[in-house]
């Protein structure tokens, strides 16, 4: 077949009319371009992906690119097929496939400039006409493949209008791809589908131009008889539509799984995101937390290692932070922990690191600080957490012990210094609110040696490896033995100058101090009952309570349990609570010193002027006896003030109706002054020291004065 461009048909030359299409293969070319545009938009949006490596760019370059030009190369040999004439045509097997290698690669410039996040005007002229070109290219390549006895005969200006037809296709392919790119959402997958129909559409205007400016000719008188080898049309049609048909599922496949894939990624990554988030900070203050500072920290330690770097770790911790919880509820005591941390943060410079190490509790990682300001430093912050806050219409002013340390003076790692500056703070706290303490050596020795205590003291109460001594308490006028006060000692610790002050203090300190006064509680009860059958059942025996075991809900149950277990009754026991003791709760103290009053035990207030000393309070609860405090008995009568005071708290407690017992009497001259000033008991050295129960049976037997069952009535055992 021939192939010329001119507006004048030879004179030689016949026209065949016979010529027309296919409706239903001029729609379903019309498809397959629609198809392919749109799977060229689609991965024209993978290509710009802002996440995607450069071997993947290429790769979906030449997936879009086999796409896109395999389906305009399908369209236009389905459209020929349409094509219907009465010269048979048949089409050479070689220019056809360059034909479509040619459309390849036509589409692989559109695909390469849609790669691109930002094309500038020329190059957007430049590709849409290298690309125009090629697709012009493969259509004409494509029609001279045909193999007949007709000539192509076609008119200039449709033949150049078709040309400039596929440039504007492939500056609109290059511009809908850079609209879609990186657009979700269903509306934009509407807008998507009518653009490949608008691109379908223009591919194929592009190649029935071409067709329009076609004129097929034949020699007059020439027999059209089929002509030459070929490919049969049936079997091309059969072949282009496979061709077609695997292209369509192929890229929409591909652009599924790349779709499932991206978001599959992408909630990977939001995941990850979120993990690292709730891993790394406290979703309160939003602040680090313990974890993340631990790593950032170790970062910064492993820098300054190598360089002459100060720096100090401050703990904060906030006081009675527990009871804004409980009042005001968990939500106001976020907004509290918010302002702390926006507070503590607002005073640090940019370099330094705040975290929330626990519930009331920050970490400061103060970067060129060295001792003297780092104490500076937690004295401000203190001062800033001290100023008032309003929360829920309450106004509260805030405390906190701060236990600091510094690198490298107390530590050359940081998780030394982290543990020296919770040592300090520990210490902080157990001294007083409002305390800002730095570690020191000597801090760690006496933890140590608490740490030894507290172990050893567990096991002596396992194995009752402890003692009780009892100390005498007399009527000041006659004499007489009255009471006992229980006194616990420790033989294997009282060698190495470790007191009851000290190992009751580790007790209260580490949480067992309930189980420590349970086991003199057993003990006082079994010899309470002894001494009944010994005949002293009228001497009451005196108990040290805790504060925090008299705020145990088990105390009372525990105290009556003992009571029954051993046959005792109530009124041979007395509980000594101190002031501060009684001061921590004085709701909670009063229901339970009005249980004891209904058990038969009594209640002595021990300690007597060395704490709060306030009168309300007995005035109040169901106290018995108030103890004057050694320390106002030691320098009487040599210090008159003294015997004031002492004379002063006797004629109080007797208008109250309360009894009174003077501690650490040792001499001649203290019992007359008590005995002047109507003190009514005495307790101390001067009577008997505090003895194992064995010596106190011979004592009492020494002292015929001692009260004893048989001229005394006592009271029934309990039952």
């Amino acid at each position: 077949m021939g192939f010329k461009i001119t507006g004048h048909m030879s004179d030689e030359m016949r026209v065949l009319l016979e010529t027309g299409h296919s409706h239903g293969l001029v729609v379903l070319s019309m498809f397959i371009a629609s198809a392919a545009g749109y799977v060229a938009l689609v991965m024209a949006d993978r290509l710009g992906g802002r996440d995607r490596v450069a071997r993947g760019r290429e790769l979906w370059r030449w997936v879009g690119a086999i796409c896109l030009g395999g389906g305009i190369w399908s369209m236009h040999f389905i459209a020929m097929l349409a094509y219907q004439t009465s010269v048979p045509l048949r089409y050479d097997p070689v220019i056809t496939l360059l034909s479509l290698v040619i459309a390849v690669l036509a589409s692989y410039l559109v695909m390469r400039a849609l790669g691109r996040r930002q094309l500038r005007y020329r190059e957007y002229a430049f590709a849409s006409i290298a690309a125009g070109l090629g697709i012009a290219s493969m259509h004409y390549l494509g029609m001279a493949a045909i193999r007949s006895e007709a000539i192509q005969v076609y008119d200039p200006l449709l033949f150049v209008l078709s040309i400039l037809i596929a440039v504007a296709v492939s500056l609109v392919a290059l511009l809908l791809g850079g609209f879609f790119r990186d657009r979700r959402g269903r509306g934009y997958l509407w807008l998507r589908l009518l653009a490949s129909l608008v691109m379908g559409a223009a591919i194929t205007s592009m190649h029935y131009t071409g067709m329009a400016a076609l004129t097929l000719a034949v020699p007059e008188g020439a027999v059209l008889d089929p002509v030459g080898p070929g490919i049969p049309p049936t079997l091309l049609a059969g072949g282009i539509g496979t061709l077609t048909l695997f292209l369509i599922v192929t890229g929409i496949a591909a652009s599924w799984a790349e779709q499932r894939l991206r978001a599959h990624r992408r909630d990977i990554r939001s995941m990850s995101h979120q993990l690292d988030t709730v891993s790394q900070y406290d979703p309160v203050t939003e602040l680090l937390n313990r974890r993340a500072l631990q790593r950032v920290a170790e970062n910064l330690f492993d820098i300054g290692a190598t360089r002459d770097v100060c720096r100090a770790v401050l703990l904060v911790n906030v006081d009675n932070f527990k009871r804004i919880n409980s009042s005001l509820g968990q939500h106001a005591g976020d907004v509290v922990l918010q302002t702390i941390g926006q507070r503590l943060r607002h005073m640090l410079g940019e370099a330094d690191v705040l975290a929330r190490f626990s519930a009331d509790e920050f970490c400061v990682l103060a970067e060129g600080v060295d001792a003297d300001s780092a104490r500076v430093l937690g004295r401000r912050m203190q001062a800033q957490l001290g100023a008032p806050l309003s929360v829920q219409g309450s106004q509260l002013q805030l405390t906190a012990g701060i236990g600091y340390s510094v690198y490298p003076n107390d530590g050359t790692c940081f998780e030394n210094v982290l543990n020296g500056a919770a040592l300090a703070l520990a210490y902080a706290k157990s001294s007083g609110r409002g305390r800002c303490l730095r570690y020191s050596p000597a801090l760690k020795v006496q933890t140590d040696a608490e740490l030894l205590i507290e172990q050893r003291l567990r096991q002596a109460i396992n194995k009752d490896a402890l003692e009780v001594h009892y100390q005498p308490i007399v009527d000041c006028a006659t004499g007489d033995v009255v009471s006992l006060e229980a006194l616990l000692r420790w033989p294997e610790m009282q060698s190495a100058g470790i007191g009851p002050d000290q190992f009751v203090a580790v007790a209260e300190h580490h949480g067992f101090s309930a189980q420590l006064d349970g086991w003199v509680l057993n003990r006082v009860c079994l010899d309470s009952k002894r001494l009944h059958e010994l005949g002293y059942g009228r001497l009451r025996i005196a108990i040290n309570c805790s504060a925090m075991t008299l705020t145990e809900p088990e105390l009372i149950p525990v105290i009556e349990a003992e009571l029954a277990r051993h046959g005792v009754h109530g009124s041979a026991l007395s509980l000594e609570i101190t002031e501060n003791a009684l001061m921590e709760s004085v709701t909670t103290v009063a229901g339970v010193l009005h249980s004891l009053r209904q058990l038969g035990v009594s209640v002595s207030i021990d300690d007597f002027g060395t704490g709060y000393s306030s009168l309300a309070y007995l005035h109040r609860l169901p106290v018995d006896t108030l103890k004057v405090d050694r320390s106002f008995v030691r320098d009487i009568p040599e210090q008159p003030r003294d015997g004031e005071l002492t004379a002063g708290i006797i004629a109080l407690a007797h208008k109250l109706g309360l009894k009174v017992v003077a501690e650490g009497v040792e001499t001649e001259a203290q019992r007359v002054f008590l005995r002047e000033n109507g003190c009514d008991r005495l307790q101390g050295y001067l009577f008997s020291r505090p003895q194992p129960f064995a010596e106190l049976q011979q004592w009492l037997g020494t002292h015929a004065h001692a009260e004893r069952a048989d001229s005394v009535t006592s009271p029934p055992p309990f039952s």
